[in-house]
């Protein structure tokens, strides 16, 4: 059943209720998560992982981009 389908349906103005109500009656996940597993091969000198956030160079991803701009 998808919201705004069912007339007798009282979320229908309140769009994330909506959903949240129609993933309860379907008992559907509302997410998954995943996280890979972490292995220790090269890490920073405590200073750059200070700076950086993280000793594991796998794990730096610094943002470059526009913060909430979607294409």
């Amino acid at each position: 059943m998808i919201a705004g389908n069912n007339t007798d349906c009282r979320c229908k103005n309140n769009r994330v209720a909506a959903i949240y109500h129609h993933l309860r009656e379907a008992d559907a996940p509302l997410a998954m998560g995943y996280v890979p597993d972490q292995h220790w091969e090269h890490t920073f000198e405590p200073a750059r992982g200070l700076k950086c956030g993280t000793i594991f160079p796998e794990l730096q991803k610094p943002f470059c981009g526009r913060g909430g701009a979607w294409k």
